[in-house]
């Protein structure tokens, strides 16, 4: 996914810390409805209106106080783990809500086809677009082997940054360049037809400032 790359770090960002509980198969949306909407390329596609940017700013603060909370001081134990994971999928459940309630149905559809070429095959996670595309029992079975196997590399990685011996940076570098690997793998569970639909249900193509 070449968008993948060239994202803007905010993206990258919140493509990395969200990379377990947020990218669960529950999940309406693989990340950070918020961080999506505070880029400006983004607003400026959708044609916010400043009363919207204003809800949004709002909305976004809220969700980098709260996860900030957690990620101040890291789990340390398997329990403190499971529970950080669980109060991470909470907020992004609540403030992807709280964020996509702000924007008008049009927008909204724009949002998702913008979402869709941002994050690429991690969207094929997300039962609803699972549905979309008419997947069988085998391809969801396969996605979901994906994804934990996924979440069991973030969860190494960020044991190896807990242990101190990789950097912040090179923490985040793995993350994103598993995830732009893990949407192409995720693409390949597909028909050529249903890439296809996939494809189609881009819209437009967005370019990212």
């Amino acid at each position: 996914m070449k968008l993948l790359v060239l994202l803007p770090a905010t993206v990258c960002l919140f493509l990395a810390f969200l990379s377990g509980p947020a990218l669960a198969a529950s999940t309406e949306h693989p990340g950070s409805v918020p961080v999506l909407l505070g880029l400006d390329s983004v607003r400026k596609e959708l044609g916010l209106t400043k009363i919207q940017c204003g809800k949004l700013d709002q909305i976004r603060s809220g969700f980098k106080a709260d996860a900030r909370l957690i990620t101040t001081r890291p789990p340390a134990t398997p329990v403190e783990k499971t529970a950080a994971n669980s109060t991470v999928k909470t907020l992004a459940a609540k403030y992807n809500q709280q964020a996509t309630a702000v924007l008008t149905p049009a927008q909204h559809e724009r949002f998702v086809q913008i979402e869709r070429q941002i994050v690429g095959g991690l969207m094929l996670f997300q039962p609803c677009e699972q549905k979309l595309l008419g997947l069988k029992a085998a391809q969801i079975a396969a996605l979901e082997k994906i994804r934990t196997d996924g979440e069991a590399f973030a969860s190494r990685v960020t044991g190896t940054y807990e242990q101190g011996k990789v950097t912040p940076y090179e923490r985040l570098a793995a993350l994103r360049n598993f995830r732009i690997k893990q949407s192409v793998t995720c693409l390949r569970v597909l028909t050529p037809a249903q890439r296809k639909t996939f494809q189609s249900l881009q819209g437009k193509k967005f370019q990212p400032a």
